[in-house]
C-alpha cells in the first residue's frame, strides 16, 4: 500500500467517525437547562431574543407571539441558541405528538433533530407557547390564545 492510499484510508475513516451517531446524557433537573427559544417559521428558526422563554413559575417556560391565521400551519420547536444536542425539543411521536391543537398538551423530546412541531390557529391572534419540564424526562407542550 502506498502513502497516498494510506492518507485516503485515514482520511475516509475520519470523516465517517465524525458522521456517527452518540447519545447526549439528558438533563437531569431544570436547572441545568439553558436558555431555550421558540424557534420556527416565524422567526426564520433563528434564535430571536424576543422568542426567549421565560419561567413562568416553576418549571414551566413561555413566550407569546402574534399569528395570522391563513390555514398554513406553523412549524415550531423549542431549542437553545446553538442547537446544542439535548436542547432541541421537538415531538415525541410524529402520530400523537407532531399536531397540536390549541389547548391540548402534547409531549416533547429534547433530543430531535427533523421533529417540528406543528400548529394551524384557526384565528388570528396572540399565542403563548409553553413547555413544561416538571417531569425532564417526557416534556409537556402546550399552545394557548390569549
Amino acid at each position: 500500500m502506498n502513502k497516498l492510499t494510506q492518507l485516503y484510508g485515514a482520511i475516509a475513516i475520519s470523516l465517517l467517525s465524525g458522521c456517527a451517531s452518540y447519545t447526549v446524557e439528558p438533563y437531569k433537573d431544570v436547572q441545568q437547562l439553558p436558555e431555550l427559544y421558540l424557534r420556527g417559521v416565524f422567526t426564520w428558526w433563528e434564535a430571536d431574543p424576543q422568542y426567549l422563554l421565560k419561567n413562568q413559575g416553576g418549571s414551566v417556560y413561555a413566550t407569546t407571539i402574534e399569528l395570522i391565521a391563513d390555514g398554513q400551519p406553523y412549524d415550531f420547536k423549542f431549542a437553545d441558541k446553538d442547537w446544542t444536542p439535548g436542547s432541541s425539543c421537538g415531538y415525541r411521536s410524529k402520530f400523537r405528538d407532531q399536531d397540536i391543537t390549541l389547548n391540548e398538551p402534547v409531549y416533547a423530546d429534547c433530543n430531535t433533530t427533523d421533529e417540528n412541531f406543528k400548529f394551524v390557529p384557526k384565528e388570528t391572534g396572540r399565542y403563548t407557547f409553553s413547555i413544561n419540564f416538571s417531569n425532564i424526562d417526557k416534556p409537556v407542550v402546550k399552545v394557548s390564545k390569549l
